[in-house]
């Protein structure tokens, strides 16, 4: 049965986290544990992310179907879908968007280069649309092939692929979802009441927030990306401390001329006061993130880049950096550092990327 579309969301837990955006948080806090009539959801670019939406979104009682590649797919069909050392979830899974139907949630987990075949060969309808990719503008397909239905989402969640059918949740982090000014109002909040236990926001204003992660995306890609450095060792090294910093204040050059101001958000990257504090001081606040993740044993996290790099596979630059870089030079600006890194990165693409 198709869901419907509440302004609000229901009554939420405490132990709520919040960005400081004065005003800009709609609803805010951890799902329900209530439970939710039957949803139908396909996800598309069922990978490490998509796997972890999927079985959260089986776990609250909704009907999955997961566009997954081959090998996964034909493991998940064959013994479930598993999560960590959790035991495996029922799911539907296909290697070809023309075969999931119509649904009431889509989700869009896969690298931006793989949006055309995808969202093309989807055939299906649905009511609330919403992706996890990288990117200011990854609402932007969405909106294109759903309009109304598209909202906007920025996902903290971390995930990591294993063998065909298992998937690592890496990181607990909260989703944030938001209408769109083209949005039915009061989808994101629908899509929210359908992750119950989970840790979700609703914004009235999901622009700041899409522009703080990819800034931060920006940085963290970028330095990853060239040096193939594990997440936390990063920050452990002034050199590339330097370059996450500059990446970062480009990045919050181009948002200032959009007219969109950055918020400190989850987690110790505090993006808008990275951006505008000394470089001495960024580096004291970058060494900390390091220290932190060693700390507390988070030493393994590689971001997706590593993962694509790992595998052979493509990575997303247009999308991370091609896009902030376009739109620097729509407002004649200055961006050498996300410049330079934007063609290092592109260069070093597989394949025949490598050329574009």
């Amino acid at each position: 049965m198709p869901v419907s579309h509440p302004r609000t969301v229901r009554a939420l837990q405490a132990n709520t986290m919040s960005w400081t955006i004065s005003g800009a948080v709609m609803a805010l806090g951890y799902g329900t544990d209530e439970s939710w009539p039957m949803t139908s959801v396909v996800v598309l670019g069922a990978g490490a992310l998509g796997s972890v939406y999927g079985a959260w979104f089986a776990e609250a009682g909704a009907e999955v179907t997961l566009v997954a590649r081959p090998a996964h797919a034909e493991a998940i069909n064959r013994g479930g879908l598993r999560i960590d050392d959790r035991p495996p979830v029922e799911v539907q899974a296909v290697s070809d968007p023309v075969d999931a139907g119509d649904c009431d949630i889509l989700l869009l987990a896969s690298k931006a280069f793989d949006n055309a075949d995808l969202l093309g060969g989807y055939r299906g309808s649905t009511q609330a649309a919403f992706s996890v990719q990288n990117g200011v503008r990854q609402a932007e397909p969405l909106v294109a092939r759903f309009g109304p239905a598209a909202v906007g989402c920025v996902s903290l969640v971390g995930g990591t692929l294993g063998e065909p059918g298992h998937a690592t949740h890496s990181f607990d982090g909260p989703t944030l979802l938001g209408d769109l000014p083209t949005t039915e109002p009061g989808t994101a909040a629908t899509i929210a009441q359908a992750l119950p236990g989970r840790k979700l926001e609703v914004h009235d204003d999901i622009a700041p927030a899409l522009w703080s992660k990819g800034v931060l995306a920006a940085a963290a890609m970028g330095v990853v990306g060239l040096t193939r450095l594990v997440y936390h060792r990063i920050f452990l090294m002034p050199e590339t401390r330097d370059v996450f910093y500059d990446l970062a204040c480009d990045g919050a050059a181009v948002a200032a001329a959009e007219g969109v101001e950055l918020i400190d958000g989850h987690g110790p990257f505090q993006v808008r006061a990275l951006t505008q504090e000394s470089r001495e001081h960024a580096h004291q606040r970058l060494r900390a993130v390091g220290e932190g993740m060693e700390a507390a044993g988070e030493t393994e996290v590689r971001v997706s880049i590593l993962q694509s790099i790992d595998r052979g596979r493509p990575f997303e630059v247009q999308a991370v950096f091609g896009d902030l870089v376009e739109t620097a030079d729509g407002h004649g600006l200055e961006v050498p550092t996300l410049r330079a890194v934007t063609r290092l990165l592109a260069a070093a693409m597989p394949g025949e990327s490598a050329s574009s």
